[in-house]
C-alpha cells in the first residue's frame, strides 16, 4: 500500500473529504507528510486507522453506504428520530 492523499482516500472509501480530513487529526504525526506541491499524504499505517474508523453501513433502500455510526438510542423517540434520518 502507497500513500495516498486525502482524495484518494475518500474515494476508496466512499466518504467525503471531510471525513478523511476529521480522522487526519486524531494520526499520529508521522503517519502524514506533505509532498513537494504541500499536499497531505496519508501513509498505509495511517490509512489502516482511518479505515478502522469509517464505519459504513448500507441503506437497505438506496444500498447507498452511509458513514455513520449507529447511535445508542434508549428511547422509542430518538429511535425514529435516527430512522428519520437515514431515509
Amino acid at each position: 500500500m502507497s500513500e495516498k492523499t486525502i482524495k484518494e482516500l475518500a474515494e476508496e472509501l466512499n466518504v467525503s473529504k471531510q471525513t478523511v480530513q476529521y480522522h487526519i487529526k486524531f494520526l499520529p504525526t508521522n503517519y502524514t507528510t506533505k509532498n513537494d506541491k504541500n499536499i497531505i499524504m496519508i501513509n498505509a499505517k495511517g490509512q489502516a486507522y482511518i479505515k478502522g474508523k469509517v464505519r459504513k453501513k448500507t441503506d437497505k433502500k438506496t444500498n447507498k453506504q452511509i458513514d455513520k455510526e449507529t447511535p445508542n438510542y434508549t428511547t422509542k423517540e430518538n429511535e425514529y428520530l435516527y430512522l428519520e434520518l437515514v431515509k
